[in-house]
């Protein structure tokens, strides 16, 4: 953090306690610069952030100043830096799909919305039938994803018309795609990633980027997309065409989950010149009572993706499971980060593109860690101590903790080095 660049005339505190103190309103889940600067004025959480950190909390406002004037691009290079070093110490390699690549969702979310624009922001926008225009904060993210439930970002791209003011077709996701890309070959260059999508990027220049990079793809097949490749797939000649059929049980018995894996192999289909592969499976999920006495029957659930991966029996069913891995960046990424007390749509600064940017970035590393708090050994085995305890209650202790109690330096002194497993 220091050696980011500090253009600032006044400097009360270091760059790096303006943010460290950013990203910790989002380790605490704070809901707010004044929920967070009300802490501050506790006397008791003021020294014992000074005893975790090592560094002054300053107020909010200031930090606010500092964001403001931060080029963007230097939080997510910071965040890049952290994951990179993540990675580097096989921390995450056991999640990895054949042992060989990462798995990287890409997906977009709204963020915000506002009536206004202005000629600093340029938000996207969506006019209704009654003329009314709603402008958008949207981002596309590219984050690693285990099937142990982690979702930590690695990349980020705006999807914003800021860059041409005078455009005549908005920013779009495809388009922010390709930049979000370059940004990850270019953090991540050696990395093997095997990126997994929805189908809005089942597309050529998808399959290009991908080859270009040396990355694998998994990307959903909708019915409506790619029309000449699903004539194919439907002409291809039954000896090419392979099943596989799978059965377990859940609850006790009490459901029962049937798989058809479906898939074609020996002749490769070609869309645009490039070589892809087609698998699909079919869940049906049959209920039961305790006395294992037939209830009913869920409507089959039918997953198709395209893959730049061949299929064959022996890695089907991975291929499907690190496809439906997808929806990892919606539950544990997403969804947390607005609804589980991270206040990713509360607009930390309403005034600045770049403070929001940059309030994002903070927001986005301070959720990695307390995953990695999370998913820790030690916190599995205490919520096991505890059928009842919970991660939300676990935090607000936490905070009680230190706005009640003093840390003792002792606690904060490791004598011996020591290591941290994750679960799972």
């Amino acid at each position: 953090m220091q050696e980011i660049a500090d253009h600032r005339k006044r400097r009360d505190y270091s760059v790096a306690e303006l943010i460290t103190a950013g990203i910790a309103m989002s380790l605490f889940k704070q809901s707010s610069r004044n929920s967070f600067n009300l802490q501050r004025d506790n006397d008791q959480f003021n020294n014992n952030y000074f005893k975790i950190f090592k560094m002054r909390l300053p107020h909010m406002d200031t930090v606010n100043t500092f964001l403001d004037s931060l080029p963007d691009n230097e939080l997510e290079g910071l965040k890049a830096t952290l994951m990179a070093a993540l990675i580097e110490q096989r921390v995450l390699h056991k999640f990895k799909l054949f042992g060989k690549y990462f798995m990287v969702p890409v997906d977009g979310s709204g963020i915000h919305s506002y009536t206004e624009d202005n000629d600093e922001q340029s938000r996207t926008h969506k006019t209704s039938k009654n003329q009314v225009t709603t402008f958008y904060d949207y981002v596309l993210e590219a984050k690693l994803v285990t099937s142990s439930g982690l979702a930590l970002s690695l990349a980020t791209e705006a999807v914003s018309n800021e860059t041409d003011r005078n455009f005549d077709k908005q920013d779009c996701e495809q388009a922010a795609f390709t930049r979000l890309a370059v940004k990850l070959k270019k953090y991540f260059p050696r990395l093997p990633i095997c990126i997994l999508v929805d189908g809005l990027y089942a597309t050529q220049t998808m399959m290009k980027i991908c080859k270009d990079n040396n990355w694998a793809y998994i990307a959903v097949l909708k019915d409506d997309c790619l029309k000449n490749l699903q004539t194919d797939i439907v002409d291809t000649e039954d000896k090419y065409r392979f099943s596989k059929e799978w059965d377990k049980a859940e609850s006790k018995g009490q459901k029962h989950i049937h798989h058809k894996y479906e898939w074609i192999s020996g002749t490769p289909l070609s869309h645009s010149g490039h070589t892809v592969h087609w698998l699909s499976c079919t869940e049906t999920i049959k209920h039961y009572d305790k006395h294992k006495n037939y209830k009913s029957t869920d409507t089959p659930t039918r997953f198709v993706y395209l893959t730049s991966e061949p299929v064959n029996a022996d890695n089907v069913r991975d291929l499907v499971k690190a496809g439906r891995t997808r929806w990892k960046i919606e539950n544990e990424g997403f969804n947390t980060q607005k609804n589980n007390e991270y206040y990713l749509e509360h607009k930390f600064c309403r005034n600045s593109f770049t403070a929001y940017k940059n309030y994002y970035q903070c927001l986005q590393i301070a959720h990695a860690i307390n995953q990695l708090v999370e998913h820790s050994s030690n916190i599995a085995d205490l919520l096991n101590e505890h059928a009842k305890m919970t991660v939300k209650h676990l935090w607000q202790d936490f905070l009680a903790y230190v706005k009640i109690l003093e840390i003792s330096e002792s606690v904060l002194e490791l004598e011996n080095n020591f290591q941290i497993r994750l679960a799972g």
